[in-house]
C-alpha cells in the first residue's frame, strides 16, 4: 500500500530560534542603526544579544504573529469612513 509523504511541521509555528520573521527584521533594523552609530564592536553585540533576548522573554506565551498584529494595529487609519465618500474622494 503506498502512503502519502506527510509534513509534519505544516501547522507549527514559523519560528527560528524563537523568533518570527518580523522579530528578526526589528533585530536587524537594530543592528544596521547600531553600527550606523558606534564603533564599539563588543557593546554594540551586547546591545543585540540584550534586544534578542528581551523580545524571547517578551513574546512568550504571545500568540503567533503577535508583532505584526501589532504593527497592523498601530499603522491602521485613525479614522475609517463610509465607502461612499471614500469612492467619492477618488472620483472627484
Amino acid at each position: 500500500m503506498k502512503t502519502a509523504k506527510g509534513f509534519n511541521k505544516i501547522g507549527r509555528k514559523n519560528k527560528i530560534l524563537g523568533l518570527e520573521f518580523l522579530d528578526y527584521l526589528l533585530l536587524i533594523v537594530l543592528f544596521l542603526a547600531l553600527f550606523l552609530f558606534s564603533k564599539n564592536l563588543i557593546l554594540n553585540l551586547a546591545v543585540m544579544a540584550a534586544a534578542y533576548f528581551f523580545l524571547r522573554i517578551y513574546k512568550k506565551g504571545k500568540a503567533p504573529h503577535w508583532t505584526a498584529s501589532l504593527l497592523r494595529f498601530l499603522l491602521r487609519p485613525l479614522r475609517y469612513f463610509p465607502k461612499k465618500e471614500r469612492e467619492g474622494e477618488i472620483f472627484k
